[in-house]
């Protein structure tokens, strides 16, 4: 991890990886970003091998869970790349078939461990949410595009998608609220630091943050906490 004054990255190439296999017997390698004790928040990578099926299941913890790359069939449902299962508390949610593999960044408030609960909340708030059916939005920070996936269901979590345009430069100003954001796609640079698709930026002060630049574009994930 690289580490400057006001922000740190976790590179792709550089994340640690661990092999798990769960409770209901699923294999899935796991690479973690950033673990977040204060927030309660874990921000980790998910790669399932081809033909996983993730069984209906329930955790303590709630989480959105982002596709990057491949397919996930949710209840009759394709997903793909942008796409969320939001996963509640103590609700029991799946099964989840990942026909060709599939990676997905997911972001858990509280215990991600798949396990039994003593009680299963009465509430529901399972979610699909299909990128494809939310408008990008215009006039954003920096000139850039945006989209809320998430905001509500995962503790304080906000999740928002950024398009941003070829040259484009979003300053300090313009994301001092912003707790980390994910690369899907295209490049940016920060402090003189390069990042590609699926490396990771985590703000940690509350100023003296450098500019965010792109050469050629980028998609970005970015995670802030409502107040």
């Amino acid at each position: 991890m690289t580490t400057a004054a006001s922000f740190q990255i976790a590179r792709l190439k550089e994340i640690p990886w661990e092999d798990r296999v769960n409770v209901d017997g699923w294999p899935s390698r796991a690479g973690m970003y950033w673990d977040d004790r204060d927030h309660q928040l874990c921000m980790r990578l998910i790669d399932y091998p081809v033909g996983s099926v993730e069984p209906r299941h329930v955790h303590g913890g709630s989480h959105a869970t982002t596709v990057l790359k491949g397919r996930a069939i949710v209840d009759g449902l394709t997903l793909g790349p942008l796409d969320v299962i939001l996963g509640p508390s103590n609700e029991p949610h799946g099964p989840l078939d990942y026909p060709e593999g599939c990676k997905l960044l997911s972001i858990f408030h509280g215990s991600y461990y798949h396990s039994e609960v003593p009680q299963l909340s009465a509430e529901k708030h399972y979610r699909l949410i299909l990128s494809a059916g939310i408008p990008w939005q215009a006039g954003g920070a920096g000139g850039c595009e945006e989209k809320t996936l998430v905001d509500r269901g995962v503790g304080r979590l906000v999740l928002k998608a950024l398009r941003v345009a070829p040259g484009a430069r979003l300053p300090a100003r313009a994301y001092t609220a912003l707790r980390a954001a994910l690369v899907v796609e295209g490049d940016i640079t920060v402090g003189g630091e390069a990042l590609g698709a699926w490396d990771f930026l985590r703000v940690t002060g509350d100023s003296g943050h450098p500019a965010i630049g792109t050469a050629g574009g980028a998609t970005l994930l970015a995670m802030t906490l409502r107040r």
